[in-house]
């Protein structure tokens, strides 16, 4: 039993834990965070079938390889200037508008 003292002892961290404050922050966001992760899905699954890297689609975007890491992640407040962006880059749709369904009957 010692040794399991001593060795959390050793992990023990001098910073005090913010676990609290991150699960207020996830719970607050709870509702942008899921269509967060839906969109990486349908970005993830784009890139598989197109047999695009991450780093391809970063180029296609003009932006930072980093920023496709945090899309991908699921965890990141995407505007609606990035959403169009991965929408024209991937050729696929992430909000359905239904004045598309319009024109398309018209």
């Amino acid at each position: 039993m010692d040794d399991i003292f001593k060795r959390l002892i050793e992990l023990e961290s001098d910073e005090p834990s913010n676990w609290k404050a991150e699960a207020d922050y996830r719970r607050a966001n709870r509702a942008w965070r899921r269509k967060s992760a839906t969109i990486a899905f349908k970005v993830l699954e784009a890139l598989r079938v197109q047999g695009l890297s991450q780093k391809d689609l970063a180029e296609k975007m003009e932006v930072s390889p980093q920023q496709i890491s945090k899309i991908v992640k699921g965890h990141e407040n995407l505007t609606l200037d990035t959403i169009v962006k991965l929408e024209m880059a991937l050729g696929i749709k992430i909000i359905v508008d239904n004045r598309d369904d319009n024109k398309s009957a018209a």
